[in-house]
């Protein structure tokens, strides 16, 4: 597994993926009313042709090329997105991404991180030294779900 930098050629993949997890892994969390609004936000291809263009987007490949996780890290610290398969979790994929995003941070400068995390990916966040300050209600069309603003000082 390595980590690169992701390409508007990965969209297809880092689509899939991130709707694959969306209703796999986070379906533990979440309704299915809430999980069919969420996941139906990675219909918006320009908005992630968007975040590959302007944040520091990585993705987690395989040699032949799978992506099996991807992350993003905006230059104010904002950790934008972290997905990881739904078939490859829990083998060390997440750690590997926030890594890079540290790396990254410390070139940029950047003293603290933000990032807005799901239910379900809170307690590794916590394991990674985050800590929860708000507990957020976050409206997609009709629907709300609940998330943590959290932040880390690196």
């Amino acid at each position: 597994m390595q980590i690169r930098p992701a390409t508007l050629q990965d969209i297809p993949q880092l689509k899939s993926l991130y709707q694959g997890t969306i209703t796999h892994i986070n379906r533990a969390h979440y309704n299915p009313e809430q999980i069919r609004a969420w996941a139906a936000t990675g219909e918006r291809i320009t908005s992630l042709e968007n975040k590959i263009k302007s944040q520091h987007f990585y993705a987690a490949v395989t040699t032949d090329e799978q992506i099996t996780g991807f992350a993003s890290l905006e230059d104010d610290g904002e950790l934008d997105m972290m997905y990881v398969h739904k078939d490859y979790q829990r083998q060390g994929i997440a750690a590997m991404l926030i890594k890079q995003l540290y790396k990254k941070a410390a070139e940029l400068g950047l003293k603290t991180l933000v990032a807005y995390v799901s239910i379900t990916a809170r307690p590794f966040f916590e394991k990674q030294g985050f800590k929860a300050v708000e507990t957020q209600q976050v409206q997609l069309g009709e629907v709300m779900l609940e998330n943590y603003k959290m932040v880390k000082d690196i």
